[in-house]
């Protein structure tokens, strides 16, 4: 490609992510041009193998990151209004074994000891839960937390270890679609700034003088001469610095791996609740209902191999018996996993530090220009999925101070994707009633359509009309409902849509007839032939083989 084919922009972001897409829609909201690109599909890596959770942060009371605390705490009550298709409040009980125990460890941890307490008592819990009530008082949007005695306890949750004295009960929340949230940040930046675009399964293959260098999915190549450069590529940060020109030793990530169970008795009992607790070790462990199944995470071991990253048996079999000691009431084995998830978070170099301890603050460090590299490079390090915003609005503020531009706009209250004209509950059923008017769609499909994509479920009903064809095997999904998603929302292989536009393969529903079904409404919509469809419907069942554990 020849020197005209090179365009000059502002800002090249490498790494579409959590950080990448929510930087990338605000740099836009500036009136940047800005590119983004990521090696695979938007929200794929890191950002896709999260606990599903938008919270405070009530462990990191422990560690003393109290500024983190205070700054999750109010992201998370922002995103339950800026993004409430997809963020929901989520009550959570903590079960407590002693009364007195880790208080003496606790202060330690909070003065720097690299060892974490092993047994919270009731006393730490109370004090904890009181100190994230106050850090969580800014933009409040939900009920402070409780104690309930051992009996109140059990009668609430009678499978619980009886071993328990009482439990906490406060409130946090969780993101029912990180995938599509991250892919909703994307397209909003896109949609404010026609100067910006962005481009999945586009790796960067090089910098030369300036110009930086891209493989778009098609064969082609891009290539533009940005002013500056953020790295967001997470785990995969030191790589694309080397591809960038020059060495860096910023990571030192942990694994964090996941699993779904389908075990109605458990979701029954949890009753929308999470349980927050402690591991038999020490460490703090989760599992809440999700989507139907239960979900249970997460490990914290160090890694540095985020291609190949997928839960292994040992964490499997760490995961069942940390279950069987919570709720000794229920059985549990293997084969009620359907589906299992890992990531590698990006967190600081930390030599010698216990995995736990690594702090999941963010920072921003930059790599000024050098010869033959005629631009910085700012590399997002660190940070958690709630305070995504936060983070991109510090680093939006340092590029735009680079580039002696103006901030236009804050993004605090900025709606995300499909929670713009979202309907609040006192105009959700005249809404569901005036899109079922004007699309001619049934109103229980428009209600159905309406919880899984907010307002975007406006253009979904209208594109299905009043004859929805539906799936056997996962009947709230419909191939009208494929056919649009294929064709708007930047697909670009089959597993996009399996694993990140729709929750089909996390919630166990997914049957290998229906992928080739799906296969083939997604081939017709992006024009695939028979070979390519079938090379995709391949390609997708490897990826849930080998990075997910199902098996059809």
């Amino acid at each position: 490609m020849n020197d005209s084919a090179v365009k000059d922009i502002d800002v090249l972001i490498v790494g579409a992510g959590i950080n990448g897409a929510g930087l990338f829609r605000d740099l836009s909201a500036q009136r940047l041009s800005c590119v983004i690109i990521d090696k695979g599909d938007f929200g794929s890596g890191t950002s896709a193998a999260p606990s599903r959770l938008i919270h405070g942060g009530l462990k990191y009371l422990e560690t003393g990151e109290l500024r983190l605390v205070a700054e999750s705490t109010y992201e998370r009550n922002l995103l339950l209004k800026n993004a409430a298709h997809v963020v929901k409040p989520l009550p959570t009980v903590i079960p407590i074994y002693s009364w007195t125990k880790g208080v003496g460890a606790a202060i330690r941890t909070f003065f720097g000891s690299r060892t974490a307490p092993r047994s919270r008592g009731a006393v730490l819990i109370k004090i904890g839960l009181t100190l994230y009530d106050y850090f969580g008082s800014r933009a409040r949007f939900m009920p402070k937390h409780g104690m309930l005695v051992r009996r109140k306890a059990l009668a609430t949750l009678p499978a619980l270890n009886p071993r328990i004295v009482a439990v906490g009960t406060y409130y946090d929340a969780t993101v029912t679609a990180p995938e599509r949230l991250v892919m909703e940040l994307v397209q909003d930046g896109v949609k404010v700034s026609d100067r910006s675009e962005a481009h999945n399964w586009s790796a960067v293959t090089g910098q030369t003088d300036g110009v930086v260098s891209f493989a778009r999915p098609d064969g082609t190549e891009g290539r533009v001469r940005p002013k500056l450069v953020v790295n967001a590529a997470g785990p995969w940060i030191d790589q694309v610095n080397a591809a960038l020109g020059f060495e860096s030793q910023l990571i030192g990530g942990t694994k964090g791996s996941h699993i779904l169970l389908d075990h109605p008795d458990l979701v029954k009992q949890l009753d929308g609740r999470m349980i927050y607790f402690e591991a038999n070790d020490g460490r703090i462990l989760l599992v809440f209902p999700y989507l139907g199944k239960a979900l249970v995470g997460s490990t914290d071991i160090p890694s540095r191999e985020p291609d190949q990253a997928h839960c292994t048996d040992d964490e499997t079999g760490y995961f069942m018996s940390s279950l069987r000691d919570l709720l000794p009431g229920l059985a549990f084995d293997e084969s009620q996993i359907v589906y299992s998830y890992a990531g590698i978070r990006p967190l600081p170099n930390s030599e010698g530090v216990e995995p736990g301890l690594i702090s999941r603050d963010h920072s921003a460090p930059v790599q000024d220009a050098a010869q033959g590299r005629p631009f910085p490079v700012i590399s997002l390090v660190g940070g958690k999925w709630t305070t995504f915003r936060a983070f991109s609005a510090e680093v939006a503020d340092m590029v735009l101070g680079r580039l002696g531009r103006d901030r236009k706009t804050t993004t605090d209250a900025m709606p995300i994707g499909g929670a713009r004209q979202l309907p609040d509950a006192n105009r959700r059923d005249g809404w569901i009633a005036e899109v079922a008017s004007e699309s001619s769609a049934e109103p229980a499909r428009v209600e159905v359509l309406l919880d899984r994509y907010g307002a975007t479920a406006r253009l979904i009903a209208a594109h299905e009309r009043d004859t929805p064809v539906l799936f056997d095997e996962a009947p709230a999904f419909g191939a009208a409902e494929i056919d649009w998603i294929a064709r708007n929302e930047q697909v670009v292989h089959l597993e996009d849509v399996i694993l990140r536009r729709t929750p089909l393969a996390i919630t166990g529903q997914l049957t290998k007839s229906l992928l080739e079904r799906i296969g083939r409404i997604v081939g017709a919509a992006l024009n695939w032939n028979d070979e390519r469809i079938d090379a995709e419907i391949a390609r997708t069942l490897g990826v849930l083989e080998s990075r997910h554990g199902v098996r059809f």
